[in-house]
C-alpha cells in the first residue's frame, strides 16, 4: 500500500484556491497586509492558461499571515521586474515526492499589441 501512496496522483490531495486582492493593493509595492485581500478565497477548479509568477513553499499550511507574506515578496519581485499582474492569487496545495507544497500564482497582464 505504502508504494501506490508515494507515486499514484491522488487528486483529493490537490486544493486550488482563488483570491482576489486589492486593486490599490495589488498594484503596490509596499501593500498594506490588513488590506490585501478584498474578499475570502473560493475554492476553484482549474487555472487558466496565462503567464503567472509563480512561489513555491515546503508546507501545507501558512496561515493567513504566511499567504499574505509569500503573496507580497512575489509582487514585488513582479514589480521589481517591471511586470503588472492581475489582482487575482491562486493557491494550490498539493503533495510532491510524499509532502506538503503550497504555491502561489498571479497572472502577468500582458499589454496589448496591435
Amino acid at each position: 500500500m505504502e508504494f501506490f501512496r508515494v507515486f499514484l496522483k491522488n487528486p483529493i490531495n490537490e486544493k486550488l484556491f482563488c483570491y482576489t486582492l486589492n486593486q490599490k493593493e495589488a498594484i503596490s509595492i509596499e501593500p498594506d497586509p490588513d488590506n490585501y485581500f478584498s474578499g475570502k478565497a473560493e475554492e476553484v477548479t482549474t487555472l487558466t492558461v496565462s503567464e503567472y509568477y509563480v512561489t513555491q513553499v515546503k508546507k501545507d499550511d501558512l496561515g493567513n499571515a504566511g499567504i499574505i507574506d509569500t503573496a507580497i515578496e512575489l509582487q514585488k519581485e513582479a514589480l521589481w521586474n517591471r511586470c503588472k499582474l492581475d489582482n487575482k492569487l491562486y493557491l494550490r496545495k498539493l503533495f510532491e515526492d510524499n509532502s506538503p507544497v503550497t504555491q502561489l500564482w498571479r497572472p502577468v497582464i500582458k499589454p496589448n499589441h496591435l
